[in-house]
């Protein structure tokens, strides 16, 4: 019996890391099926780019950003082929712990029956109950025949219990290694496109570098038109805060009188204090910051061609560029969508960026520049993922990108904190 109860042990204890380990197998291969579609996305978007002189720069951004990714695949592959050694070898283990286990089993059973047929009054339970000298004999006879036959079944179950694991090990044993060779071929795939890929961002590199001036004068026009376009986003943000505070101010319920002996000093922070601005988080800008993480990508396919903040330029020595959102590069006319709930708080046309749209969350505001048409205009109620436009095309380049940022009343916020594909 207590064997029985050992081998129940053992097989619950065997079960749990392999139930953690399909977990994070499961993990791995969504984590590797995106990125082989994500590069899919952006090697066709590669390809959309025109190979002009102007638009070397675009290639090469797009070419870092399919170079990163390959890098994490080959990280993800590589985890995947560590878990599958890992899980050959926890396989073999138990393989041959439950085999060794078996051969236990089936020689403790062959004993236990060898036993019973030499003991004659086993053999015959009717002949062993009546042979007894009292009644109440008989029926503790009878009472041990039943857990001794109980005893025998429960033998005879265990064997097939770790038989039919056995079997199911072997089984999984045998796909583990189907699935190394697979990912090992895939491995080595991916290092051959990785070194190709690199080799090419080594030539863009070099042609860029050769047109350093065109590079800068480019930036330059690029920086002013920014530049517009971020005083037409203040522009239109401030004066939304600033109907926001008016309202506060006037549904906030008046101050109770001050005593007369309060000082000169504390009438003058309750004035500093009765005119700061206090806006009052509502519902819509509650859930919106609750969905901080969550919300989804405007554009349905891209990747982030330019990141948030101050970086260094990707070609230039000695050049740092301030972004206020991200850039995503996306498809010809990709349909731009409202990330949530809203209003519309401006339509603009600016030179460089075409159409913006700024939408209003409560205390939240949404900015999507680059739309070559939009369908909305100022005080406009728009719903999450309603379509808004279209993401304008450069037809030098063959790129188009969709300029996106995300504020808190006045202040900027990191687009890519907020949304997820």
């Amino acid at each position: 019996m207590s064997k029985c109860i050992k081998y129940s042990f053992f097989a619950f204890f065997f079960l749990i890391p392999l139930l953690a380990f399909s977990q994070s197998k499961k993990e791995l291969e969504a984590k590797r099926k995106k990125l082989i579609r994500d590069i899919e996305v952006t090697g066709k978007l590669l390809k959309k780019t025109t190979k002009t002189k102007e638009s070397t720069y675009d290639r090469y951004v797009a070419l870092q950003s399919q170079i990163e990714r390959r890098a994490r695949l080959i990280e993800t592959i590589e985890q995947q082929i560590s878990n599958a050694e890992q899980g050959i070898e926890r396989n073999s283990t138990v393989i041959a712990s439950l085999t060794g286990d078996i051969k236990k089993m089936q020689d403790e059973y062959g004993r236990t029956i060898r036993s019973a047929f030499r003991r004659k009054t086993l053999s015959n339970p009717l002949l062993y109950i009546l042979s007894a000298e009292s009644l109440n004999q008989a029926f503790r006879r009878w009472l041990f025949l039943r857990k001794y036959d109980k005893f025998r079944r429960k033998q005879a179950d265990a064997i097939a219990f770790t038989r039919d694991m056995l079997a199911k090990k072997v089984s999984a044993l045998e796909e583990t290694r189907r699935e190394k060779e697979n990912l090992l071929i895939s491995l080595r795939s991916q290092k051959t496109l990785l070194t190709t890929e690199m080799a090419n961002k080594n030539d863009l590199l070099k042609t860029l570098s050769q047109d350093e001036s065109r590079l800068k004068s480019d930036l330059q026009r690029k920086q002013s038109a920014h530049e517009a376009l971020n005083r037409a986003i203040e522009k239109v943000i401030q004066e939304e805060v600033r109907k926001q505070v008016e309202e506060a101010r006037r549904t906030r319920p008046a101050a109770p009188a001050k005593p007369n002996t309060s000082t000169a000093g504390t009438n003058n922070a309750t004035q500093q204090q009765a005119s700061a601005p206090e806006i009052v988080e509502d519902n819509l800008s509650m859930s919106f910051r609750q969905k901080r993480g969550q919300l989804p990508w405007p554009v349905e396919d891209g990747f982030v061609s330019k990141s948030f903040g101050r970086q260094k330029h990707p070609t230039l020595k000695n050049i740092e560029i301030t972004n206020n959102g991200i850039d995503i590069r996306t498809e010809e006319s990709a349909d731009v969508r409202s990330i949530f709930d809203g209003k519309v708080a401006g339509v603009q046309f600016i030179p460089g960026h075409d159409y913006t749209v700024i939408i209003q969350h409560g205390n939240y505001y949404t900015v999507y520049s680059n739309l070559g048409e939009t369908n909305i205009a100022k005080g406009d109620h728009v719903r999450a993922r309603q379509f808004i436009g279209r993401v304008s095309n450069n037809a030098i380049t063959g790129t188009s990108e969709l300029h996106f940022e995300l504020w808190n009343q006045k202040e900027r916020m990191n687009p890519a904190m907020w949304i997820r594909k």
